[in-house]
């Protein structure tokens, strides 16, 4: 995170600072995945050229992508994630939609990624169902889909609120599960504008004890259904691989006592 741009970004235009810190936080985790997915095409002998990645946050994943010489479109519902990559990467199309699975018109794709448990933020499994056959149809036969979901069991009954900190940015998070349906998770950032002074602790009433600090925040209302219903809705959708994976890619024979879930789809016709 460059300094200079953190203040350009804060002072003018507060929307982008999520964008920012959440790439921070957030950004290693998507590099890493697009690295374990390029390493799976590759040892399943699948070709990748072109790739959409949905709701692509601030596009640490189509970055990696990029470097590997991929074609790359995102999309985003966030204003200010849109305005904040077209800002940053050149040669990428950033498209701005309204929900999630608003994907329609945008051509067809060797890879199709979604991936921080965006899809939970549909809220009906019809939906999801829905989403699945989108995605199958803007896929080029041989076509892989990668997705990731937080499952009910670790959902239904997640209440916390955790923090952390460094010479960046703190961070707040806190999580209120209904226990019935929905679970929403908040989002809080301390932006350090002044890295290079020493890191200060938030104060009692949850604001920064000086002007250092950049406050930016969100909240996201998280959906959470049956994991075999899930499956049976990637299945209806016509993909005829289907590999349920942990983080690391690697394959798991038991989803009962996942807390989240990475699914591998690829379309096969003919």
């Amino acid at each position: 995170m460059d300094n200079n741009e953190v203040k350009e970004v804060i002072d003018n235009n507060f929307g982008k600072a999520f964008a920012i810190a959440w790439s921070e936080n957030q950004g290693n985790y998507s590099s890493s995945i697009a690295k374990k997915t390029l390493n799976f095409a590759l040892n399943q002998g699948l070709k990748i050229n072109t790739v959409l990645d949905i709701c692509c946050g601030s596009a640490n994943f189509l970055s990696e992508m990029q470097d590997h010489g991929k074609i790359c479109t995102g999309t985003e519902i966030l204003d200010s994630y849109v305005e904040y990559n077209r800002s940053k990467y050149s040669g990428m199309t950033f498209v701005k939609t309204e929900t999630v699975d608003d994907i329609d018109n945008l051509g067809t794709y060797d890879l199709i990624s979604c991936n921080h448990d965006v899809v939970n933020y549909l809220p009906t499994l019809e939906r999801w169902g829905s989403f699945f056959k989108k995605v199958y149809n803007h896929l080029n036969n041989g076509g892989i889909f990668i997705f990731d979901f937080y499952t009910k069991r670790k959902l239904q009954y997640w209440n916390e609120v955790t923090s952390d900190e460094n010479d960046k940015l703190d961070y707040i998070k806190k999580v209120e599960s209904d226990g019935e349906t929905k679970t929403v998770i908040s989002n809080i950032y301390y932006i350090n504008i002044d890295p290079k002074q020493p890191s200060n602790v938030i104060g009692d009433d949850d604001s920064p004890k000086n002007n250092k600090y950049k406050k930016t925040e969100n909240s996201d209302i998280e959906y959470f259904f049956e994991n075999d219903a899930i499956l049976n809705q990637v299945k209806k959708a016509g993909y005829r691989y289907l590999i349920t994976t942990d983080a690391n890619f690697a394959p798991v024979s038991s989803i009962s006592d996942m807390n989240r879930m990475h699914i591998i789809a690829i379309k096969r016709e003919g």
